[in-house]
């Protein structure tokens, strides 16, 4: 079995029965592939729409990994941020924190906005740049060039390098083979997996935002990772820590 018509059963079993069910169909057909099944693992993103997440019924729904919304511009906190980002610790699900990039915004704010929000811990995933938003009136070359400023801020800041995400039209028009070095999380639904440069790397696909997880009122958001946990834990914030966050983190 191909791996598009596994995924094609596997969005099939999360809209009939949820991911628990999902992910144990998603098994048998690797198995039967002849893959191991460690060789991904299931993970969700969350902002506001989902507002109070249950993260113990979460945790439960085999989710091994998930993306928590943190900033957007250089003034908006998403207001479950701080629950979520706590919450899913206690429960000791690998989180990460995202920040939402406008294009026409100061760039310089936006990282500074970022990293007075977000604290990080070893084992914590690496931050990501929501990069999704079209600008017309901007050139291409200085959105990339901001892009980058953001990226090399952060990197400099906690010591791991951050994470793209997008979506597969805007990764094709305005990324594609732009960032090699640089780790992608791609959106694409329809059973189809997203295609990048030969430069680039995917470590992640949102295959769709209608999932369904147990402990979450809402829809939301449902991805892969193309590894295991050993693997993940190389998308991780390093156990030795810049000494400028280790600062930063001690003040707030």
């Amino acid at each position: 079995m191909r791996f598009p018509a596994m995924f094609s059963v596997l969005r099939k079993a999360v809209r009939r029965s949820g991911v628990a069910a999902a992910l144990c169909t998603f098994c048998v057909a690797l198995l039967s592939a002849g893959s191991s099944p460690s060789a991904f693992l299931h993970g969700i993103d969350v902002s506001r729409y989902q507002k109070e997440v249950d993260w113990k019924h979460v945790k439960e729904s085999n989710i091994n990994f998930a993306f928590i919304k943190a900033t957007e511009g250089d003034f908006l906190r998403d207001p479950y941020f701080a629950r979520n980002w706590e919450h899913s610790r206690q429960q000791g699900i690998k989180r990460g924190a995202y920040h939402y990039f406008l294009p026409w915004v100061s760039v310089d704010k936006q990282l500074e906005h970022f990293i007075n929000t977000v604290s990080l811990e070893p084992g914590d995933l690496a931050p990501v740049l929501d990069v999704e938003t079209f600008a017309p009136d901007l050139p291409d070359a200085q959105i990339r060039s901001d892009i980058r400023r953001w990226l090399s801020g952060i990197e400099k800041h906690y010591g791991v390098k951050p994470i793209i995400y997008t979506y597969q039209a805007f990764y094709d028009r305005k990324l594609r083979g732009h960032f090699p070095g640089y780790n992608f999380w791609i959106a694409r639904y329809q059973n189809v997996e997203p295609s990048t440069h030969a430069n680039d790397k995917m470590a992640f696909w949102q295959y769709s935002e209608k999932g369904t997880v147990k402990g979450i009122d809402a829809q939301v958001d449902v991805n892969w990772f193309y590894g295991d946990l050993e693997a993940l834990s190389a998308y991780c914030v390093p156990a030795t820590l810049p000494a400028s966050n280790e600062v930063i983190a001690q003040t707030k």
